[in-house]
């Protein structure tokens, strides 16, 4: 029998909103586990944001009356909602259940994001060109004009209304109606504090914003397996220190410490020089790089950018990560032949100089890519997952050929995350000084040692490549709200010295780890199998990548079968070692080895076509990233062993 605490909606035991933030929340704030914290996650045995959801719903049942409240093997049991931050953390998935059963929703209904204006964007650019009418009594309006030009450029219809949502009954049919309330009213709404029952969306609404939260009512209109895309391609979910604040004060906790802290001027300003340092360019305060809420943000912003500059090609690798891949073609799909994608096949032994030379030779050609005022090559240095690393001489002399012939605007765009200490603008530089050059990073990785994500834009010394990143910082601003959280600068701040230490010590170990196995499999199969790694050349240049890939042997005599699942096995053979973890990410600076399988993980977007010219033999790429701070003999000694068992 469920208690007095408890309720039974359609079946299922259910407790009281009241019970929730009154009793077990503050249990629950009390006993978070350690890696709850961080930004990266076990993937072995993913839930999903509904799964981890209906088990801490759950968990909150079954501990309603329980004398010994919720303990921290309790929220550790629950398991993982995702394995990156920037799709979901079990923080923010908690605040978004809290929030859930305060409306008397599924927690797929509701969303959390470290932007107040993605909620608007996120169902506007989901709406399939329905009109979004957002009602608010805020005398500042969400949006300023050049901004919704912006948006209008990518097919989202929004209109303001500064007006009672008690005006929404003259609603034209199908449009969709946001109701704006103000940036609190999820957390200190007077009607729901203290409730028993959950406070429903009002029938007129199609789906309530406040501060950076959006709770949607009707999931006819707005579909949240969409609306999730969005988020995960343009922003991130609530970072885990203003969730966890925020949680508090849903608690009713008065305690200050929970609030997070801003760095102070003079640090950010460091911060910032240094990413100018680190990308090859001189420390200038008057063009200073821009910094978003996660990688993806910043290539968000810099897209829409060249959208309202009246549109370009963006050529990059068919394998690119893949959330850089899907973001671009979202995009594309909006923006009215204003973005268009190509890209260059740089898998296996293709040479990624001669890829990229033949593609740009190709857009010279086409009449209609010429009909745009730009031309971006966006390009990984070292590319993910095969590590490899283009001459950037012989790229300047590509794009000063390409200029020559087509007569427009050509910029590069070089991913340097798996480098960031490269200085690329300075070579670059050296071999062609017009060339308007950015560097693009994701911070979540060496630069913050996995701290938060985060990510930038930095900008040479051409004015078109400065004028870029600062439309990118002015769509971060007044489009998408979508510039890093004082949080995210905290963390970057305390953290970004050292980098490039720590980059060459990973490396180091990388190639420890990278002999060892490939003498491994030369034991076991006389094959010697090549890495997909930076040459000690390259590392002296800076390239100092602490990642590797591969593909294993096909083991003698093995069916199609085995061969398709043998890179997912060694995994995780690898990972029940605890130095070694089932995870997306690398450059963190925790003492673990990051394994996965790309084509099952961080090229979930890409067609499988691209992916299978990855394998070899059958075999898929197993990608294996080290941090500067390990036992290397131990890590040898699981990839020897691994090796081992695969091929006994």
């Amino acid at each position: 029998m469920v208690s007095a605490a408890t309720q039974s909606t359609a079946g299922a035991a259910r407790v009281s909103p009241r019970i929730v933030t009154q009793k077990l929340l503050p249990q629950l704030l009390a006993a978070i586990p350690a890696p709850w914290r961080g930004t990266t996650f076990n993937n072995s045995n993913l839930l999903g944001r509904e799964v981890f959801s209906q088990r801490l719903i759950d968990l909150f049942v079954r501990k309603a009356d329980d004398p010994t409240g919720i303990a921290t093997k309790d929220l550790t049991a629950l398991g993982n909602a995702e394995d990156y931050l920037r799709v979901a953390s079990n923080v923010s998935v908690t605040l978004e259940t809290v929030l859930a059963l305060r409306h008397g929703v599924d927690v797929s209904r509701v969303f959390t994001f470290a932007s107040s204006r993605l909620p608007i964007v996120a169902v506007a650019l989901t709406a399939k060109g329905r009109e979004v009418r957002v009602y608010s009594e805020q005398a500042t309006p969400l949006f300023d004009a050049k901004a919704l030009t912006t948006l209008a450029d990518l097919g989202a219809n929004i209109t303001l209304h500064q007006a009672p949502v008690s005006a929404a009954a003259s609603t034209p049919d199908g449009a969709i109606v946001l109701l704006a309330r103000s940036d609190d009213a999820h957390i200190v709404d007077a009607d729901d504090a203290d409730c028993e029952t959950p406070t429903p969306i009002p029938d007129n609404v199609d789906a309530v914003v406040s501060s950076n939260v959006l709770v949607i009512g009707n999931p006819e209109k707005i579909v949240s397996a969409d609306v999730l895309v969005i988020r995960k391609r343009m922003s991130t979910p609530m970072t885990t220190p203003v969730a966890e604040a925020t949680l508090h004060r849903l608690a009713g906790s008065n305690n200050t410490a929970t609030t997070p802290a801003a760095p102070a001027d003079a640090d950010v300003d460091t911060f910032l020089a240094h990413l100018q340092t680190l990308a090859g360019t001189p420390a200038d305060a008057t063009a200073q790089p821009a910094v978003f809420t996660s990688g993806l943000s910043a290539v968000a912003a810099m897209w829409l950018t060249l959208v309202a500059r009246g549109g370009a090609n963006v050529l990059m690798a068919s394998t690119a990560y893949g959330g850089s891949s899907q973001l671009t073609d979202l995009l594309h799909a909006r923006a009215g032949g204003r973005l268009v994608k190509s890209t260059f096949d740089i898998q296996g032994d293709a040479d990624i100089a001669a890829s990229v030379k033949t593609s740009l030779d190709a857009l010279a050609a086409d009449e209609a890519a010429r009909q745009l005022p730009a031309t971006m090559l966006f390009i990984e240095v070292p590319s993910n997952p095969d590590q490899k690393v283009i001459d950037l001489g012989d790229l300047s002399g590509f794009l000063a050929e390409y200029r020559a012939k087509v007569g427009k605007d050509v910029i590069v765009m070089v991913d340097a995350t798996f480098a960031p200490s490269s200085h690329v603008l300075a070579t670059l530089r050296e071999h062609n000084p017009e060339q308007p050059a950015i560097v693009f990073m994701s911070l979540s990785k060496s630069v913050s040692r996995g701290m938060t994500t985060a990510g930038t834009v930095v900008a040479n010394h051409t004015a078109l490549a400065r004028d870029l990143v600062a439309g990118a910082a002015a769509a971060a601003a007044t489009v998408l709200d979508t510039a890093a959280t004082p949080d995210q600068l905290l963390f970057l701040c305390q953290n970004h010295e050292g980098v490039e230490a720590r980059c060459e010590k990973a490396y180091g170990t990388t190639v420890a780890a990278g002999n060892a196995l490939r003498a491994a499999v030369l034991a076991h199969t006389s094959v010697d199998m090549p890495l997909s790694y930076v040459s000690p050349e390259n590392a002296a240049k800076g390239f100092t990548s602490s990642t590797f890939s591969f593909n294993l042997p096909p083991p003698r005599d093995a069916t199609a079968g085995i061969n398709a699942a043998l890179a997912q096995r060694y995994v995780d053979l690898l990972t029940v070692d605890p130095l070694f973890k089932p995870c997306v990410s690398f450059g963190q600076d925790n003492g673990l080895v990051y394994c996965t399988v790309p084509a099952t993980s961080t090229q979930g977007a890409i067609s499988q076509e691209h992916k299978a010219k990855q394998a070899r033999g059958g075999v898929q790429l197993v990608r294996l990233s080290f941090p500067p701070t390990i036992d290397v003999d131990a890590v040898c000694q699981r990839i020897a062993s691994a090796v081992a068992t695969v091929y006994a």
